[in-house]
């Protein structure tokens, strides 16, 4: 995992954006587990767009309900596992979704 921009922010001044963290664009993949109630989860194959401190966003070829659990293992091995929660799903001009991720990290902080 990498950061497309290092020594940039991505500006949100124009958008309406409620994360109070700035975010970096990253470049990179991975697999995601999403999960809901106690059947097994859903194996999807990720594309990671940017994160925080507080979240993670991923492009999905697949819609998943905000709520849903979530463990996303980064194909770079240098990046931990990252656990957490789906706050917002919303398609893309790619037919794929753009999904928020609300770090398990930043709940236990808060």
């Amino acid at each position: 995992m990498r950061l497309a921009h290092a020594d940039t922010e991505t500006d949100t001044s124009t958008q309406t954006d409620r994360r109070r963290a700035p975010r970096r664009q990253m470049q990179g993949g991975g697999m995601a587990v999403f999960s809901t109630g106690l059947g097994a989860g859903m194996l999807v194959r990720v594309d990671v767009l940017d994160a925080s401190w507080t979240g993670i966003g991923v492009r999905s070829p697949v819609s998943v309900e905000p709520g849903a659990c979530v463990s996303l293992v980064p194909d770079d091995a240098m990046w931990p596992r990252q656990t957490g929660l789906v706050v917002r799903c919303e398609p893309d001009a790619d037919g794929g979704y753009r999904i928020g991720l609300l770090s398990k990290r930043s709940r236990a902080v808060a």
